[in-house]
């Protein structure tokens, strides 16, 4: 069965960080099996995890690459919440 995956990151993108796209090994790996999404975060509260709650995806990989405030208590919320009603979190 074909895992829908979202890769995350906890900041925006900035080419000199670290951003999704350093992460494209694994997320070229994890694709060859699953379905995969890899992005950055878009804002606060990003638009994504704010309601991953309310998504399909199966599991989500975050990637806490910010400096101690990459989650917004909005986000954190929706997080426990996907996990909760079973969805994987790699953290």
């Amino acid at each position: 069965m074909m895992a829908k995956i979202l890769i995350q990151t906890t900041i925006p993108y900035t080419q000199d960080d670290w951003h999704v796209g350093r992460f494209r090994l694994v997320t070229g790996l994890l694709a060859r099996s699953h379905d995969v999404t890899a992005r950055d975060k878009d804002g606060t509260p990003d638009t994504v995890l704010a309601g991953i709650d309310q998504s399909d995806y199966d599991q989500v990989w975050l990637i806490a690459v910010d400096t101690g405030d990459g989650l917004s208590p909005d986000e954190c919320s929706a997080i426990s919440e996907f996990r909760r009603q079973g969805g994987g979190l790699f953290v």
